[in-house]
């Protein structure tokens, strides 16, 4: 059983739950590999059709745990890019094309600003305080590396070479959350957004994911070739087939995700 991530299932959404709460849900080895798994075992369920990921007590992630680094640099332990990123992607969780709402109860710095970053929505308390503080201690933020594709660069800019931490108002200015909330409404927040999205086709919205973050690095030519080829594809599927007919019988899909 994992013991730095809750797994929780209600209905068609997953919510997972970093718990390291004494240590401000910070990522140690143990809660990367636990992590991983979660978002791949979400993945792999065709019933969950949505993923949001918090955090227990009153952190959403204070980052890399850098005792467990102190320690292993103490042992001769090397630290390589792998301990922080994959050859071919800026962060340290598998990919998955099911969405994923990040509900930023507290702290979300460093590595816990890459996981809210790597959801694709961002609800988070008022109390909470953002930042990207990697090189306050000599280290590199690989996210950062294309966060200028969802905020203005001047913004990314002052985040990672100022190491300041910003409030939740603030990372709402900037074009990072969705949603600022009073703390009680966070989860009910980000379960409703979840139950908006579940009530669609998901692998509608799953195709839809794809082709969004791939145009980023596409032309219009080219991701237009994509679109074109994935939309035939979800034209052959059952769901393709029971949106029409559930409009024409005026009743709610019934959605196999296939």
């Amino acid at each position: 059983m994992p013991e730095t991530i809750l797994y929780e299932k209600q209905e068609n959404i997953v919510i997972m739950t970093l718990n390291r709460p004494d240590s401000l849900n910070s990522i140690n080895r143990q809660l990367r590999k636990e992590l991983a798994e979660a978002i791949t075992e979400f993945d792999a369920d065709p019933t969950a059709y949505v993923g949001i990921i918090t955090g227990s007590g009153r952190a959403f992630c204070a980052g890399r745990d850098l005792k467990e680094r102190a320690n292993d640099n103490a042992e001769g332990k090397q630290a390589k890019a792998r301990d922080s990123m994959y050859p071919d992607s800026p962060y340290m969780w598998p990919q998955t094309w099911k969405p994923l709402i990040a509900a930023v109860n507290g702290y979300a710095l460093a590595g816990g600003w890459s996981i809210a970053q790597l959801c694709d929505l961002r609800i988070a308390s008022e109390e909470a305080k953002l930042g990207i503080t990697e090189t306050k201690w000599s280290l590199l933020p690989p996210f950062g590396t294309i966060l200028s594709k969802m905020i203005p660069l001047s913004a990314v800019l002052e985040l990672c070479m100022t190491a300041q931490p910003v409030s939740a108002q603030r990372a709402y200015d900037m074009g990072f959350l969705n949603k600022v909330v009073p703390p009680d409404q966070l989860m009910p927040e980000a379960i409703t957004m979840a139950q908006q999205i579940a009530e669609n086709a998901p692998l509608a919205v799953q195709y839809f994911k794809e082709l969004a973050y791939k145009s980023l690095n596409m032309s219009t030519q080219d991701i237009s070739s994509l679109t074109y080829h994935m939309y035939d594809q979800l034209l052959t599927t059952e769901d393709s087939k029971e949106g029409p007919l559930a409009f024409a019988e005026k009743r709610k899909p019934n959605w196999q995700g296939r």
